[in-house]
């Protein structure tokens, strides 16, 4: 019952029927076994919707309710990335850092947390990690034969490497 309702209400929000994939899970939005999935794919449903204030409340209650571990990572990175939408950027920051902690290898969390450190004024912190997620996933030749020179950098991007200066003699 759950994965055909679930299938359900995604095909309606797929197809722009927002309001009739949120009537259908509504009934559901306190049931024991079911609220968890039905209050993270309402969230999206608003989310989708431009309608970010009013997934929030969603989003929570998602986390309260039972998810398996891929549902529960779509509703912590669904909520931080809509916190940082809405300008709430430390909430937005203290979201991301959780979801990176407890899902270290879902690389498409960087670009978002990237935009909330940037948002937050932290931008070498940020071009840091984009660079080093570019590094971990680029297949280019051109890029990686850069490899060593910008590895150089991620840890200081201000450093200046003037070797012929810095040789007293």
């Amino acid at each position: 019952m759950k994965s055909e309702l679930i299938r359900r209400a995604v095909e309606l929000r797929d197809s722009g029927r927002h309001v009739e994939s949120r009537a259908l899970l509504n009934p559901f939005l306190d049931d024991p076994l079911l609220s968890g999935s039905a209050n993270l794919h309402t969230a999206w449903s608003l989310d989708n919707e431009g309608l970010e204030n009013s997934a929030l409340k969603y989003y929570r209650a998602a986390l309260c309710g039972y998810l398996s571990e891929e549902e529960r990572f779509d509703a912590l990175f669904g909520m931080a990335s809509t916190l940082r939408s809405l300008g709430k950027y430390a909430d937005a920051l203290d979201m991301f850092e959780k979801t990176v902690l407890e899902y270290p290898n879902k690389l498409e969390i960087v670009p978002f947390y990237c935009m909330c450190l940037y948002n937050l004024g932290r931008d070498h912190e940020a071009i840091s990690r984009l660079l080093n997620l570019l590094l971990k996933t680029t297949s280019s030749k051109e890029i990686l034969t850069y490899k060593r020179a910008i590895s150089l950098y991620l840890e200081d991007l201000d450093k200046i490497w003037d070797m012929e200066n810095s040789i007293e003699g």
